[in-house]
């Protein structure tokens, strides 16, 4: 008795084509500082092949940048995502047949920015600044994360060394104009990233806006 059987074979060539890329502020060009996962998404849609693509999806890293080496040669249009940033009307197009770089200038809910540090005995004192590029939301607070890792964002920090500043209460034009002071308290003989943000009542996705992470060794 013979038995035949058949398989199907997928011979399709596997996506190789590489996208890479930043997201910048659109006033200082300085990275759009997020959170690595559940930051700013990349959205790819296929216009070559469908006139309703579905749209596919990857992570922009902590720093803004992106580089995706798995990608279908095509055409696309690309666009940031559910990032703390005033959404964009208008994706990129790009024809994706090898490697491509693309830069979006966005306009962030907030700008944190951090003046002053410094360190003494195992007191760390951090100050900094927000401003408001476009006169959209609420600001509702900020805060002082602490890690051992180089993250240091709300997807990754420690509670009890950070600390939070609650500024519902407060009007955001008294806001804008103070600089805020924390001092926080560490443990001796180890270091740490220390990261500002601050957030705001979008409705996009209620993501802090960051300023760059700094490294602090505690005598």
């Amino acid at each position: 008795m013979l038995t035949v059987s058949c398989n199907k074979v997928d011979n399709y060539p596997e996506p190789d084509k590489t996208l890479t890329g930043k997201i910048v502020d659109a006033e200082t060009n300085e990275p759009l500082y997020t959170e690595q996962p559940d930051g700013t998404r990349i959205r790819l849609l296929q216009t070559d092949w469908n006139e309703s693509p579905i749209p596919q999806y990857f992570w922009a890293k902590s720093d803004g940048t992106f580089r995706n080496t798995k990608i279908f040669k095509g055409k696309y249009d690309v666009t940031p995502v559910d990032g703390p940033f005033v959404p964009l009307t208008e994706p990129q197009k790009i024809d994706l047949t090898g490697e491509a770089d693309v830069t979006f200038k966005v306009v962030p809910f907030l700008r944190v920015t951090l003046l002053n540090s410094s360190v003494n005995g195992t007191t760390v004192t951090v100050s900094y600044k927000i401003e408001r590029p476009s006169a959209t939301f609420k600001i509702t607070d900020a805060k002082v994360f602490v890690s051992t890792t180089s993250q240091a964002t709300n997807a990754s920090f420690d509670n009890k060394l950070s600390q939070t500043n609650d500024l519902q209460g407060i009007a955001d034009d008294v806001i804008l104009a103070t600089t805020y002071t924390a001092n926080l308290t560490l443990p001796a003989k180890r270091s740490f990233y220390i990261r500002v943000g601050a957030r705001s009542e979008d409705n996009v996705s209620r993501r802090y806006n960051y300023t760059n992470a700094i490294k602090v060794d505690i005598p």
